[in-house]
């Protein structure tokens, strides 16, 4: 799997739902290109949010990653007051993780309902912005040298992704794994239907009533939730997409590879 097939497969998903709202269910309001976006992005989101809640462990041991390097970057510059704040953060990965999981899938949901557009047109670009930050800054470590400080742009040299202390940004968990760089392209693609959903958020199709939507939100909350939680509290994850999970001659792979 590809992040290329990723985006062909949601945006499948999404002209079938387009397809099936606009023209048989005749529900469309607003433009073709709403309708698509809307259903594109919000399936893009279910997907990526469901393949991490497989695994909230996963992400869990990704933040750390991500909490460490902010606190060595942050801790020998003027901005060491927020080096701290970093550990603190990394003492409850876990929490962060199943929340930014439901959180996404949940966002996703209230995409393709058309749920309190305006609330959900401003949720969405501040994630992808946060994303396109996140993956941004991790990919631009490449150019630090080892042992050098990142906001001392002259000692910046040549693109070496060894120098990045987060090669894979985790935005699908085990399913996938993309680097920095191609994550930060993907964030600044979905840049453009985050902005037009906040350009004009009146123009955002909705599904069924005010009432059902928001029980079809609440419903999902609470199930992702207990479907997030049980992959690591109450039981293992009921899929296992890493390289070497149990049933993996991981040896004859390896020779593959090479």
């Amino acid at each position: 799997m590809t992040i290329q097939k990723i985006f062909l497969i949601c945006a499948i998903a999404g002209l079938a739902l387009t397809v099936l709202f606009g023209v048989i269910l005749k529900k469309r309001e607003g433009s073709w290109l709403m309708l698509f976006l809307q259903q594109f992005a919000g399936a893009f989101f279910i997907f990526s949010g469901i393949v991490k809640a497989v695994d909230p462990y996963g992400t869990a041991y990704k933040m750390e990653q991500y909490f460490d390097e902010f606190f060595y970057t942050f801790e020998p510059t003027w901005f060491s007051f927020l080096a701290p704040i970093f550990p603190w953060f990394s003492n409850y990965s876990v929490v962060f993780s199943v929340v930014m999981i439901v959180f996404e899938i949940v966002l996703g949901v209230m995409l393709i309902t058309g749920t309190q557009r305006k609330l959900t047109a401003w949720l969405f670009f501040g994630l992808v912005a946060f994303f396109t930050f996140l993956t941004g800054f991790t990919y631009l470590t490449g150019y630090v040298p080892d042992g050098g400080s990142f906001f001392n742009f002259s000692s910046w040299t040549a693109y070496n992704p060894n120098n990045m202390k987060v090669t894979d940004c985790g935005c699908f968990g085990d399913f996938l794994k993309l680097e920095p760089k191609t994550s930060f392209l993907k964030d600044i693609a979905l840049l453009f239907p985050a902005i037009y959903f906040l350009l004009r958020p009146g123009d955002m199709h909705q599904w069924f009533s005010k009432t059902v939507r928001n029980a079809i939100v609440i419903l999902s909350t609470l199930g992702m939730l207990v479907y997030s939680w049980s992959n690591f509290v109450w039981d293992l994850p009921h899929e296992d997409f890493r390289p070497f999970k149990i049933g993996t001659d991981v040896y004859t792979i390896r020779e593959q590879e090479e």
